[in-house]
């Protein structure tokens, strides 16, 4: 089967996220075609259609899908809202890409890749993080000296609130690091140790935990809602070399005990100062949209994300059998 030369793309949902960072990355591929879009506000409908020239509007989804037939689906929202719109499209046939969480549950994780597998879709869960270009390059110049032997991945926030979000801090941000920890290791997680706390609050909002791989590599996460500023860092490890960065900030790589390193900035490696361009964003769908036109599967497909929340889960399930 030969490759498609141009994707047609339809979007199902014009909110923020979606704005901020998928029409934005699709838009500036040439061999995308953003086709329709469907979304029950007419005033974010229309105003996201004016801005990428899209004449096809519709507030059924369903009759969008039938109308343009496209040769994928952007369905972004959250899972309390989405999920049944992912089920339909995946009951369709259809090549889909969503934002995380992959689900309320692990059930709904399970259950999406169920369908992809059964009807033959191509997915992608949009866990950007990994495709950050600072973070492809500094990980790649570890590798340069042997496998990663260990990881590290911090995600703080300052969100001194509770969180009476439908999914709660792991599903929500969590899980971003959980992928980034397995996609630096470069393995399959077999054991997981983890404790949780709840700092002033009634959930659950701080987790440490330690995952071992089964190629020997270790990795460590730290998240926490109550810390006093936003932090999203990684540190890889390998034999004589590792590397340490804030993914949206500065990058520093050091070899041999030398202290001084090399210094990385971000928006420089990327090529980029917006936020879709070097926080991995434009990356991520683009390796979607290589998918879809190859046939194949991404990396982030839905059968790989799972995984992502299955860790997710069993830290979840070891912090509750602690209290």
């Amino acid at each position: 089967m030969s490759e498609l030369a141009q994707v047609r793309v339809a979007m199902i949902g014009a909110g923020s996220m979606a704005n901020h960072v998928h029409y934005p990355s699709l838009a500036s591929f040439d061999d995308v075609e953003i086709v329709a879009i469907a979304d029950l506000d007419p005033r974010r409908l229309n105003a996201t259609a004016d801005k990428y020239g899209v004449s096809r509007r519709y507030h059924d989804y369903q009759r969008m899908v039938k109308e343009v037939a496209p040769d994928a689906v952007y369905a972004i929202g959250p899972p309390h809202i989405f999920y049944d719109i992912w089920v339909w499209c995946l009951q369709q046939g259809l090549n889909l890409c969503i934002e995380k969480p992959m689900g309320l549950t692990l059930h709904h994780a399970q259950s999406l890749a169920y369908l992809a597998q059964l009807h033959g879709c191509i997915t992608q869960v949009s866990f950007q993080r990994r495709a950050c270009p600072l973070a492809v390059l500094l990980r790649a110049k570890c590798l340069e000296r042997g496998p990663i032997t260990h990881a590290v991945c911090r995600f703080y926030k300052c969100q001194p609130a509770a969180d009476v979000s439908a999914y709660g801090h792991m599903m929500g941000d969590g899980v971003h690091a959980i992928d980034t920890l397995r996609w630096m290791c470069g393995g399959e997680v077999v054991g997981v140790q983890s404790i949780g706390r709840r700092v002033g609050v009634h959930d659950l909002n701080f987790f440490a935990a330690l995952l071992t791989f089964d190629n020997g590599a270790t990795g460590v996460l730290l998240n926490s809602w109550s810390s006093g500023r936003r932090i999203f860092d990684i540190e890889m490890h390998a034999p004589g070399i590792c590397a340490e960065a804030e993914l949206e900030g500065m990058g520093h790589l050091y070899a041999d005990g030398d202290t001084v390193g090399t210094t990385f900035d971000t928006r420089e490696v990327a090529g980029g100062d917006e936020l879709y361009i070097f926080g991995g964003f434009q990356a991520k769908n683009r390796q979607f949209i290589d998918a879809v036109k190859a046939g194949r599967q991404p990396e982030s497909c839905f059968a790989d994300a799972v995984k992502t929340m299955e860790v997710a889960e069993t830290i979840l399930a070891q912090t509750r059998l602690q209290e």
